[in-house]
């Protein structure tokens, strides 16, 4: 990294640059592994956290399975206090424990996302399931045992009284608008379908917020959704995903128009005494049918909300926001996101050589978008079974992808006029630190690249967009010794 006095004296010669008023100023950048952080032991945990602190990234987010640390069996244990971490196997929460430690040791931030399938004896359902309308009071015991262990006093069984780390960011759930999380997702009442999902959703955010006040983490950050993008309109109603429009509408209590539920519907719905849902923001999974097309496809369906369609998502919260559901103007965090490659999965990847294409141009939608606040990326390895997700940035075997430089030093370029503009950001660097940026050019295939234009850039997180002469052939960018992808110009 170039050093601050390096910094200041090529910053007399060149442009300090500021995002664009519409533009995110301080977006963070968000990574999600469970398998790599919870599953490899302790050394797992530590090399990753390394790798993702290397590549810039500035927040861990992670699943905290509810069933993978409340006691077995489809009856409850008689005298379980549900809200005290003694309660639970000790063994259970060291995963958690390692990754809290390891997470505060690198400076990076964590959101913890207490999330289904719980306990089977928490299901409500006759045919017991850890995802079959879960009981909301449990739920609620849950988050506050897991909001008592990470409040910043607590001291860990197993480290000699240390005391655990305070966890300060918590996100409610996982995709609960798709059955694998949630069940059922719909449900044929008197002859109507009834999305039953948002109703056991609902019950179980304010329970967790609740959870969450019992334990002192009131004034914490709380995201409601981790929505995931598309629905399905066909198949058995309890395993229909629920479009995420839909399932926010009904979550909030609003009809088709985005007002107050009135007659029947709020009777259905248990909306005659909504109580306001006291978050801090909105977390969605913008994926493009699960990381299969480039970013700017449209979605199928209206009730659809992917990356190239985030004011449909707004226009729902703001409708929520004016109904007294949420506070008003939530801001948007992604913290899922990425595409999967080919190889190793030919059906459902994008060639290798797109993924770093399209991550970049997803880094450049979302900043165009003051709302967004941060980017997303899961994961860092592949998944060995190819049924699950094939989105890192490395290979099931350790090697890395060409998308691994695109994240760490994304660019993308595009025409305005008779100039280009170029966006970048310099990822691993510390905040609001001056660096200095090289844009290069080669004008054809083979031909050296040579520097076109030298930047400081002194925003928050590094990010940068700033205008070139038009030139034919490939931009790329460098900045301490690295270098980005080689980039095209695109029309948008």
């Amino acid at each position: 990294m170039r050093t601050l006095r390096l910094a200041l004296l090529v910053g007399a010669l060149s442009l300090s640059l500021a995002a664009p008023a519409a533009a995110s100023r301080s977006q963070e950048s968000i990574f999600e592994d469970e398998h790599q952080l919870l599953e490899l032991g302790p050394g797992g945990t530590a090399s990753g956290l390394d790798d993702m602190k290397s590549l810039g990234a500035d927040s861990i987010r992670s699943l905290v399975l509810w069933s993978r640390i409340a006691p077995h069996g489809a009856k409850r244990p008689k005298g379980f206090k549900a809200t005290d971490p003694k309660a639970y196997p000790a063994a259970a929460w060291d995963p958690y424990d390692d990754l809290v430690r390891g997470a505060r040791l690198r400076g990076l931030g964590l959101i913890l996302s207490p999330s289904t399938p719980g306990p089977l004896w928490a299901s409500g359902c006759k045919r017991k399931s850890g995802v079959c309308k879960p009981g909301s009071k449990a739920y609620g015991a849950f988050v506050t045992a897991l909001a008592r262990r990470y409040s910043g006093a607590y001291a860990d069984e197993n480290q000699g009284g240390g005391v655990l780390p305070r966890v300060s960011r918590w996100s409610l759930g996982n995709e609960p608008n798709q059955p694998g999380w949630l069940a059922p997702q719909y449900e044929r009442r008197r002859g109507r379908l009834v999305a039953t999902a948002a109703i056991v959703y609902r019950r179980l955010a304010a329970a967790g917020i609740r959870g969450l006040r019992a334990a002192g983490h009131g004034r914490d950050q709380i995201l409601l959704g981790e929505t995931a993008p598309i629905g399905r309109t066909s198949g058995s109603a309890a395993r229909r995903p629920i479009p995420p429009l839909e399932f926010l509408r009904k979550t909030f209590c609003l009809d088709a128009r985005g007002r107050r539920m009135r007659g029947r519907d709020a009777r259905t719905y248990g909306c005659r005494k909504f109580r306001r849902l006291a978050v801090k923001g909105f977390a969605h999974h913008p994926y493009q049918r699960g990381g299969s097309r480039p970013p700017t496809s449209r979605p199928q369906a209206a009730g659809e909300s992917t990356i190239a369609t985030p004011g449909r998502l707004k226009r729902v919260l703001d409708q929520a926001g004016r109904a007294r559901r949420i506070p008003r103007r939530l801001p948007v965090y992604y913290t899922e996101f990425g595409f999967q490659t080919n190889p190793p999965d030919r059906i459902f990847g994008v060639r290798l050589a797109l993924q770093p294409q399209y991550i970049n141009q997803s880094d450049w939608m979302a900043y165009n978008d003051s709302r967004t606040r941060s980017v997303a990326q899961y994961k860092l390895l592949d998944e060995a079974a190819l049924s699950s997700f094939q989105s890192g940035l490395r290979f099931v075997d350790g090697r890395a992808k060409p998308a691994y430089d695109a994240y760490r030093l994304p660019i993308w370029v595009n025409r305005r006029g008779a100039r280009l503009r170029v966006y970048g950001q310099v990822r691993p660097a510390p905040d609001s630190t001056p660096q200095v940026v090289q844009i290069q050019n080669r004008g054809s295939r083979g031909a050296a690249f040579t520097t076109v234009k030298t930047i400081t850039v002194r925003s928050r997180k590094g990010q940068f967009l700033t205008r070139v002469p038009r030139r034919k052939g490939a931009w790329r960018l460098r900045w301490n010794g690295l270098t980005s992808r080689v980039a095209g110009a695109s029309r948008r």
